[in-house]
């Protein structure tokens, strides 16, 4: 079976590529190609095992160690799951450095009579190719930032625009402020994040259109944006977004009270959320803003439990566009323009 190598991964990436990533899942967490699906050789405990004993005797006996640790019952288990992930003829196996991991699992289906290719160079050859593509697909990319102040829909607008687009609050499962935290959907790993991003690069790199892109601080939540894509962003021409006022308030309203758990569920756990994303900001505020709006979110959360009305939460939000999410948008556009 033909091995992976360096030069194929651009196709494969951008392809219906099945990727089964066998390393433990302390690795894989820390970062790994988008979508793939891990099935460990060595779960963590293991790994752990083998590594102390690859430092305290050597390699000869950590690999023994290794593999009466995966024999028999747990050996049979998961060379089934292996096999069973690995049906479609396109899926691909890889470890970190392409090494015994991998060489592994590949024997053991082969034994099976499933034969399926691994990468050259593993998940550090992948990490490497990943990085690559910010030094040069994406300088092939015209972008077209849509700007606007907070609440003006920026993220619906890109989607329903039927132009080509890259969701980097989609990619980073957040909004891109302190209330920006989206419900059951943790942020993944920076480098996740950053793998991610580099397989959008790649679709978006033969787009002839002008890419639309949202605009963005360097960070989103507790992801930063890599160095050239934020200068892209700042470079690159703007599509500014008229909304009025009222709108923007009824659109925060919408995304952080009606389609939360709070408008969803009734759950006033919310409302601590709410307020320690004030807490969050409040030297941005000033104290005085910040204790208002807490008393606000206090009123907002007494007239819930009281009646379930869920319209006092109007009252902070307009406060938080004026006070903070305005003066930062102002800010951002001085930056952008060197202009006072």
């Amino acid at each position: 079976m033909t091995n992976i190598p360096y030069s194929q991964l651009k196709d494969l990436l951008m392809g219906p590529t099945r990727w089964v990533d066998v390393r433990a899942p302390v690795e894989f967490d820390a970062g790994a190609v988008p979508g793939a699906l891990n099935l460990p050789l060595l779960n963590d405990d293991e790994r752990h095992q083998v590594g102390l004993t690859y430092k305290e005797k050597g390699q000869a006996a950590a690999v023994e160690l290794g593999h009466r640790l995966v024999s028999g019952v747990v050996r049979d288990e998961r060379t089934r799951a292996w096999i069973a992930a690995l049906q479609p003829e396109n899926s691909v196996i890889y470890c970190f450095r392409g090494g015994m991991r991998s060489q592994i699992v590949q024997a053991w289906m082969r034994e099976q009579g499933v034969a399926r290719p691994i990468v050259d160079g593993g998940y550090k050859a992948l990490r490497r190719f990943f990085l690559s593509v910010f030094e040069t697909e994406l300088r092939q990319i015209r972008f077209q930032v849509v700007a606007g102040p907070t609440g003006s829909g920026k993220t619906e607008f890109l989607k329903a625009s039927g132009r080509p687009y890259l969701d980097l609050e989609g990619l980073a499962r957040h909004r891109g402020s302190a209330f920006g935290g989206m419900e059951g959907q943790p942020q993944p790993s920076q480098v996740s994040f950053e793998n991610a991003l580099a397989v959008e690069i790649l679709k978006l790199a033969a787009s002839p259109d002008p890419v639309l892109i949202e605009n963005e601080s360097r960070m989103i939540g507790r992801l930063a944006l890599p160095e050239i894509l934020f200068k892209i962003i700042k470079e690159s021409p703007q599509l500014p977004l008229a909304v009025p006022f009222e709108k923007r308030v009824e659109n925060i309203y919408n995304d952080y009270v009606i389609h939360s758990s709070l408008g969803r569920d009734g759950s006033i756990e919310k409302f601590a959320e709410f307020q320690r994303a004030v807490a969050a900001i409040s030297r941005r505020l000033g104290g005085q803003r910040a204790r208002e709006i807490e008393l606000d979110l206090k009123a907002a959360q007494g007239e819930f439990e009281s009646s379930g009305k869920l319209d006092a939460n109007r009252i902070w939000i307009e406060k938080l566009l004026k006070w903070y999410y305005d003066p930062v948008y102002e800010n951002s556009l001085v930056s952008r323009t060197g202009t006072h």
